[in-house]
């Protein structure tokens, strides 16, 4: 019950974090919701790649959909464990937004993840083996904090991804910060659509960790569970992310993995070095259908009235605050850089702007 308890926290972190963060949670770090700015002296960025571009374009066109119904499903080699993540993602304006993950093919274990939003309250549901969480946010406040003319667009987008209010453009920008994207774009289709394919590796590994949340060593060749490779494929007229390989590579016959024992030499017989198989993450989404007219019920969600239920609005509504009055400053601080110095004494601001807790 254990290993499959494992397995299942495994698998809905993967299917969460990959449908929409593009990587699993299992093998990179992520943060719980918006991050303090870079340091100013951050070294520039380098040129985007043809294929970086494409996918620049892609989350553009994927952001402006403002109605789209769609079926994904997910096929999961990772950790000894093989798995299936099926799914549904619904978007209408008026900040409506449905996804729900089922998890299935682990023996004796089940899980469901559900993000749903009619407008007004947005609902997490998780149900992992015998445990269900229910959480909701008031959306309405918090999407006339983040009209906020103090607030820049970065930090917007951030929070509204971090909140559950972006699609598959997550994905994209997930892909896009990780990934290097560096060759050649190909042409083909797949149900009929033209699509761009696009390969490419990590960027750095920096907060990647394995199962045990231990750093990933700084040279060698990454773990087989570890996806090494990603294949992309975008439409070339939507930008939609129709299907995403994720690879590991083959662990080479070369490599002694055996402990060192105290007189120097290798423990155990080489018949003992494990080879774990490479992990694969493949993801389709299907039966995608934009500008489709998505019926209210459709995004209807109520907890059972016994249900102990998280109300986070006030946390995401204090962070938002924060950051307001954290970028107001910025600016003018800024203003008065260019103005000159009119003051005795300059005015000081943090170095970065607070973090935003989203309850998870």
């Amino acid at each position: 019950m254990r290993n499959n308890r494992f397995a299942l926290l495994s698998a809905f972190a993967a299917a969460f974090a990959v449908a929409w963060l593009a990587l699993s949670a299992t093998i990179r770090a992520q943060a719980p919701g918006p991050q303090p700015a870079p340091p100013a002296a951050e070294a520039p960025e380098e040129p985007p790649t043809e294929a970086e571009r494409l996918i620049d374009e892609a989350i553009k066109k994927v952001a402006a959909i403002e109605s789209v119904s769609a079926d994904l499903v997910q096929d999961v080699k990772m950790l000894g464990q093989n798995f299936q993540v099926q799914g549904r993602y619904l978007k209408a304006p008026s900040s409506r937004i449905y996804l729900k993950l089922t998890v299935s093919g682990l023996p004796g274990s089940s899980g469901t993840m559900l993000q749903v939003c009619d407008g007004e309250i947005l609902w997490d549901y998780q149900q992992i083996l015998d445990s269900q969480t229910y959480r909701k946010l008031s959306v309405k406040p918090i999407l006339e904090r983040l009209g906020a003319p103090e607030i820049d667009d970065a930090l917007r987008e951030q929070i509204l991804s971090s909140l559950g209010f972006a699609g598959p453009e997550t994905l994209l920008v997930g892909l896009r910060k990780t990934i290097k994207f560096d060759q050649k774009p190909e042409e083909a289709e797949i149900d009929g659509k033209p699509v761009y394919i696009l390969r490419g590796g990590w960027r750095s590994r920096e907060g990647i960790v394995g199962p045990d949340q231990r750093p990933i060593p700084a040279t060698g060749m990454l773990p087989p569970y570890i996806p090494s490779w990603a294949i992309l494929y975008v439409g070339k007229e939507d930008g939609w992310p129709y299907k995403l390989d994720l690879q590991g590579r083959q662990m080479s016959p070369l490599v002694d993995t055996r402990q060192i024992g105290p007189d120097g030499k290798r423990i155990g017989a080489l018949s003992t070095v494990e080879r774990p198989d490479p992990s694969e993450i493949h993801l389709v989404y299907s039966n995608v259908q934009f500008g489709v007219e998505i019926r209210p019920e459709e995004f209807a969600f109520q907890a059972p009235a016994n249900a102990n239920v998280e109300d986070n609005t006030e946390i995401v509504l204090k962070g938002l605050n924060q950051a307001i009055e954290y970028q107001a400053m910025q600016k003018r601080a800024e203003a008065a850089a260019k103005e000159g110095p009119t003051l005795d004494q300059p005015i000081e601001i943090p170095k970065t702007p607070p973090a935003i807790e989203i309850p998870k």
